[in-house]
């Protein structure tokens, strides 16, 4: 019965206008993909789905409608599934108060109705036809406002500890405000004990960054590439990329071809662009483009905050992947990351939850901050997060090319949507939760920013967002002790709060080596002499590990320039971001500072 209808599907849509050569190919891809002749036709590029619909409306013998603005839902309800994608049919209530059903049926769907609905004269005039992208728009706008609230609620539905929308706790803030008294007072009172208490504070932090930066440079370099699998199209699951627009209109067409030369099966690949709804200008060049099958503009309401995860948030209640990838609008990633991601999480255990691709930046040669930049990147995607991943220990996501099972990413309550640094949060969440993070070889190439401005505001929002993620894991250091285990804990922090404190307290560090080696009064009466040279001894050191640990993992590239000079400099913008970001933290801490992209002018990318 089914190839029956396969066959006079096929027949009505030749006649429909539709191209033999691409009708006779996505029956063939069906049997190759494992999937059906339906999907393979709404995959087609060069098949109109509105040709579908209607063919398959005609096959069944019922009506073809695309679904009107003026009706109301009746069913389902939000409550009744868990993913808007997986629905093919909709009841809704006309102006005229009939009620109609609307269907995406497949083939088996199609046979049902045509045994039936000789016997069900009522229902026959009340059922529908329409297309999949009518019928999945209609849902997502007619249940915006809950969708919404999903999105800025997730995690605190699932676990409200871990929700940054409070910056500090009540006992939080009394031991912050006892610090700060206790700090003013003896400023007056002993000055010597507070400049004291800061270098065993500099000194631990920068002691513990070097450390990490030696561990990690001893076993930079050892890992090796995996060959992909071979394997058949049709053992391939749905995969969902989603990435977040706002004003991105320059890069829409560099970003539209780096997703379509993404290597997986058409039928079972979705993209959707989330875009805030009043970005017009972004949406409206997505829609220019004549946009693949499966790659949907998904307009996001402004309530709440106006941040990357409640997008992500809000897009992850509509894909339909068991896997989800997450890319930034200036990413070209290697056409098959997909699948060496897949083939991890396939040959992996339950518990691994996630995979990060390293990020790798393409124009270094275009002055000393992008040169600094991509020496930094290369020094924690390719040397500190595999040396963390190795040990299973908590990893600090990057905000890009991050691969999750689906089932895991909602089972700890996706993105927090209050968290500027939404990557590095739900890094250290799902380690909480017990699920192992991995990194993978095949790479994703960006570009970094090249203005002194772009890139304060970019690292303040990164800062600000460690800054709250360690307060929100703070609340309860027992049960974060108790859940990572005490080495896990103890490189936890050893990377946050070291990172932290030292950015913070550097450019007071090289004041004070300063008016020591001026000799003034201060100092003298301040200090011994041994604290300011292990001060200086510990910041050389940070500029040497910091340099031996990019060197190594670049070791095989060019980098053109010199990089060790310009260090000292390009720490002292950190804690300009640093301090821009403990400023933000109190008197703004949602407000996300974007980052804009331009195209690329690579014409030669990064190697891979």
């Amino acid at each position: 019965m089914t190839r029956e209808i396969e066959a006079s599907l096929a027949a009505r849509l030749c006649r429909a206008g539709a191209p033999k050569s691409s009708v006779v190919e996505a029956f063939k891809l069906s049997v190759e993909n494992g999937s059906s002749f339906i999907e393979e036709l709404y995959a087609s590029e060069r098949i109109h789905d509105v040709w579908v619909a209607r063919s398959i409306a005609d096959e069944a013998g019922v009506a073809f409608e695309q679904i009107s603005a003026n009706v109301q839902v009746v069913l389902p309800t939000v409550a009744q599934f868990t993913a808007l994608s997986t629905l093919r049919h909709a009841i809704v209530l006309t102006a005229e108060e009939t009620t109609l059903i609307y269907i995406v049926p497949t083939m088996q769907d199609i046979a049902v109705i045509k045994a039936n609905l000789p016997e069900s004269p009522d229902i026959a005039a009340r059922l529908r036809i329409t297309t999949p992208t009518c019928l999945a728009e209609f849902m997502r706008s007619s249940h915006e406002g809950l969708l919404v609230e999903g999105a800025i609620r997730m995690v605190e539905i699932t676990s409200s500890e871990h929700s940054a929308r409070i910056v500090t706790t009540g006992s939080q803030g009394a031991l912050i405000g006892l610090l700060l008294s206790s700090a003013l007072f003896t400023v007056m009172l002993r000055p010597e004990w507070l400049w004291s208490a800061l270098h065993i504070v500099f000194s631990l932090s920068f002691s513990a960054c070097i450390l990490l930066r030696l561990l990690a440079c001893n076993s930079a370099g050892s890992a090796v590439a995996r060959a992909l699998q071979t394997v058949s199209p049709a053992e391939l699951p749905n995969y969902s990329v989603m990435v977040a627009l706002y004003r991105e209109a320059d890069i829409v067409p560099q970003l539209v071809r780096a997703m379509e030369e993404l290597n997986w099966p058409r039928s079972k690949l979705e993209v959707l662009f989330l875009c805030e709804a009043d970005d017009l200008e972004t949406i409206a060049t997505l829609q220019w483009h004549k946009l693949p099958p499966g790659f949907r503009v998904i307009p996001i309401p402004g309530s709440g905050p106006r941040t990357k995860p409640k997008a992500l948030n809000y897009g992850l209640q509509l894909v339909k992947g068991d896997y989800v990838v997450v890319y930034d609008a200036e990413d070209r990633p290697h056409r098959d990351q997909l699948l060496e991601a897949w083939g991890r999480f396939n040959a992996g255990e339950d518990d691994l939850g996630c995979l990060q691709a390293p990020l790798i930046i393409a124009n270094s040669h275009e002055g000393p901050l992008a040169r600094l930049f991509a020496f930094e990147y290369a020094a924690h995607f390719r040397g500190l997060l595999p040396w963390l991943a190795r040990r299973r220990s908590v990893l600090p996501l990057g905000g890009s090319s991050n691969h999750f099972r689906r089932s895991c990413l909602e089972a700890v309550g996706g993105w927090d949507p209050f968290n500027v640094t939404e990557d590095a949060e739900l890094g250290t969440r799902l380690a909480r939760c017990g699920f192992h993070i991995d990194m993978l070889a095949l790479p994703t190439i960006e570009d970094a920013p090249t203005d002194t401005g772009v890139w304060l505001r970019q690292r303040t929002r990164w800062l600000k967002g460690w800054m709250q993620t360690w307060l929100v894991e703070m609340r309860n250091p027992l049960l974060l002790v108790k859940q990572l285990g005490t080495l896990r804990f103890v490189i936890y922090h050893l990377l946050t709060t070291g990172m932290i404190a030292s950015a913070l307290l550097y450019p007071l560090m090289l004041v004070f080596i300063v008016i020591t080696t001026l000799h003034l009064t201060f100092a003298d009466a301040a200090m011994s002499p041994a604290i300011p040279i292990l001060d200086l001894c510990n910041i050389l050191m940070g500029y040497l590990s910091f340099h031996a640990l990019g060197r190594c993992v670049l070791r095989r590239e060019d980098m053109s320039g010199m990089v060790l000079p310009w260090i000292p400099l390009y720490w002292l913008l950190i804690s300009v971001a640093a301090w821009r970001a403990l400023w933000q933290l109190q008197t703004d801490p949602f407000l996300w500072e974007k980052t804009p992209h331009l195209p690329s002018r690579q014409t030669h990318e990064a190697p891979v």
